[in-house]
């Protein structure tokens, strides 16, 4: 069975394979929302790193800027795995199991906010 994702994107990110590209740069503030492109890891297949359906993977990045340069909001979709084919299956036909289901731009709220009083850790 393969492995979703997120496993898939945790793979890439530690053999610090890239490049990386957004497919979308949008990143503004709506109100205390924020809106990010979702970014592809676009040669992850070549390693094998790709999701149930056979996409690539894909997460949400903001980068800090600043005095908060060094602190990134960072999504991953997906994670866990399936038990069998059925569940597999049913998986890789949902944005859990393949970035052609993702969001394309993700609202970064809450715990996942820019704005300290709603995250006072960014």
């Amino acid at each position: 069975m393969r492995k979703s994702c997120f496993f898939a994107i945790f793979l890439v990110t530690l053999l610090g394979f890239g490049p990386w590209r957004s497919i979308y740069s949008l990143e503004s503030k709506q109100g205390t929302r924020l809106l990010v492109g979702m970014t592809i890891v676009p040669h992850a297949g070549s390693l094998g790193a790709v999701c149930l359906d056979g996409s690539p993977p894909a997460y949400h990045l903001h980068r800090g800027f600043g005095a908060g340069a060094r602190n990134w909001l960072l999504q991953f979709e997906g994670g866990g795995w399936c038990n069998d084919l059925t569940s597999c299956l049913e998986r890789s036909r949902t944005r859990r199991g393949s970035t052609r289901y993702m969001n394309k731009l993700e609202v970064f709220s809450g715990i996942l906010s820019n704005d300290s009083s709603m995250n006072p850790g960014s």
